[in-house]
């Protein structure tokens, strides 16, 4: 009987206890979950972004038009004598300083301004001589009076070796050939004229070109002019373009001998011949005594005469 009574307190209060703490089969266990409130992180956006090495990027300044090439030697003091730099501001548009001169024809008569067309043009700050014409043909020069040692001479090759200047040609002559008299026309041309005589036309000149059509190093021998074809073609058009001759060695080469202080500098854009459009500018023109170390110094008297 007790044993009865026993087992039935066991069933009524102990048993339920230890069902209450084991889950049923219906109970639901709710698993962890992201926050729907925050946005899903993208997979591409939960990876870490690869680092790419890249070499320095070397970037060269472009050279500055208005000046010599860095590589070339500017002596210092009278070692480098600018003839002209065109800085004419008062002549805009117009005939550059009275030194200059234009001359024409066969016997290369005096050419009135009016028909010039050599003017005084602007870039930025820079003033230069511009030149452009269908058909014409005028020689532009002036004496090359430098001041060398005190006192104002005319340059002589055999101390100002080197001549210096920048052009820029637009328009080249169409269909000519300087090596022939009906086709003789140059974009651009520079001339060192060596006097032997009271004429203009007469002495001895050494000529260098922008050519259409002749290959760069051709000489061409014209009475006592020998011409130097330095450009050529449509190559640079548009561009300033320095060059630096060697003067005195070509005259040497060409001509034999010393040369004479040079008597004037001209400059030739024409086109009389193909009667054709042409235009190109010229600026910087400068007289240079090479490196000490390649130059005998001469005696003054010398300077002046043969």
């Amino acid at each position: 009987m007790w044993f009865a009574l026993g087992l039935l307190y066991l069933l009524a209060y102990v048993w339920p206890l230890f069902a209450a703490e084991t889950p049923s089969d219906s109970t639901q266990v709710v698993p962890t979950t992201q926050d729907v409130t925050q946005p899903a992180i993208p997979l591409q956006d939960s990876l870490s972004t690869p680092t790419i090495k890249t070499d320095p990027i070397d970037v060269t300044p472009l050279p500055d038009p208005n000046q010599p090439p860095l590589d070339w030697i500017t002596p210092s003091g009278d070692s480098t004598q600018v003839l002209d730099d065109f800085e004419y501001p008062k002549r805009l548009n117009s005939y550059p300083d009275d030194i200059w001169g234009g001359r024409s024809g066969l016997f290369y008569r005096e050419t009135p301004k009016a028909e010039v067309y050599y003017k005084i043009q602007k870039e930025g700050k820079n003033h230069y001589l511009a030149a452009q014409t269908t058909g014409e043909a005028v020689n532009f020069g002036r004496e090359t009076n430098i001041k060398s040692r005190g006192r104002e001479r005319k340059a002589n090759l055999r101390q100002y070796k080197k001549l210096r200047w920048r052009w820029r040609v637009h328009s080249l002559p169409e269909g000519s050939d300087e090596r022939e008299s009906n086709t003789n026309d140059s974009a651009a041309a520079v001339r060192l004229v060596f006097r032997t005589g009271i004429l203009p036309t007469s002495g001895k000149s050494l000529k260098y070109i922008w050519s259409e059509t002749l290959p760069s190093g051709t000489v061409i021998k014209s009475g006592n002019q020998y011409t130097i074809v330095l450009r050529s073609g449509q190559k640079d058009l548009g561009k300033w373009v320095w060059e630096e001759i060697n003067a005195y060695d070509d005259y040497v080469h060409l001509f034999g001998g010393n040369p004479r202080p040079v008597d004037l500098l001209g400059l030739l854009t024409d086109s009389n011949n193909t009667d054709s459009f042409v235009k190109a500018d010229y600026d910087d023109i400068t007289f240079i005594i090479p490196r000490p170390d390649n130059v005998k110094m001469i005696p003054d008297f010398m300077l002046d005469n043969p």
